[in-house]
């Protein structure tokens, strides 16, 4: 499993296409300080990636506190989790 870590909103869209074709099936996404509004903003996107790739989103609950915002696809992971997350997956990628 390949942990995809996106730090925001939107990429330019040769990198925003080659970040979500490089999402394998079982892969882990989190979406951490502005990319955690893609949950609020690209939900239907997302949505897509994730039927496609059945990968698994996350989020920190504390970008979710810092907006205000409760997302309902993704799943919220405290600062503790996102270091077991990352040291549990085979490979980190950062976008």
């Amino acid at each position: 499993m390949r942990l995809h870590q996106i730090n925001q909103l939107d990429y330019p869209a040769a990198l925003e296409t080659t970040w979500q074709n490089s999402v394998q099936s079982g892969d882990q996404i989190l979406l951490i300080e502005e990319g955690f509004l893609r949950l609020i903003q690209h939900t239907s996107t997302l949505q897509t990636l994730l039927e496609k790739t059945q990968a698994e989103f996350y989020y920190l609950q504390s970008d979710a506190t810092a907006y205000g915002l409760s997302p309902k696809l993704g799943t919220a992971l405290s600062e503790e989790e996102w270091v077991e997350l990352t040291f549990n997956a085979e490979a980190n990628i950062s976008w």
